[in-house]
């Protein structure tokens, strides 16, 4: 994940860095319209929920990141749900996992018929799903 975040790698990794934290698993979601991107990063301190985006309506403007960090014992309602169909005339399956939680708020899918499919996904709910609380 750490190739898609463009100019915000190398201040992310700092930050990391600067807090002490072994990065254990990162998911990046990118808002197509717009670019600007959430990037949630699973570490041994906690969990960094991180926004990249203009500073202003415009852009155009300066790029912030602005991030929280989540101590494990205060993520809450975090779960990991799949769907899976069966296509009767091919037997192709097909598989949709959801990782959720409450607080902070996440909505995070992945589908086995995308490029990307589940694998990533599933990299960032287990480490999540080892410390969350």
């Amino acid at each position: 994940e750490w190739d898609s975040l463009g100019r915000a790698r190398a201040l992310l990794q700092k930050q990391v860095g600067d807090l002490g934290a072994s990065e254990l698993a990162t998911h990046v979601s990118t808002n197509r319209d717009n670019g600007r991107q959430r990037i949630l990063v699973a570490t041994d301190v906690g969990l960094l929920d991180y926004s990249w985006a203009p500073m202003s309506p415009d852009p155009r403007s300066p790029w912030l990141l602005r991030g929280l960090v989540v101590r494990w014992q205060n993520v809450h309602g975090m779960r990991l749900q799949t769907d899976g169909q069966l296509d009767p005339n091919t037997n192709e399956a097909r598989s949709v996992w959801r990782l959720i939680a409450e607080d902070p708020k996440i909505e995070l899918l992945a589908d086995t018929t995308t490029e990307e499919g589940v694998a990533p996904l599933l990299a960032f709910a287990g480490a999540c799903l080892r410390f969350a609380g």
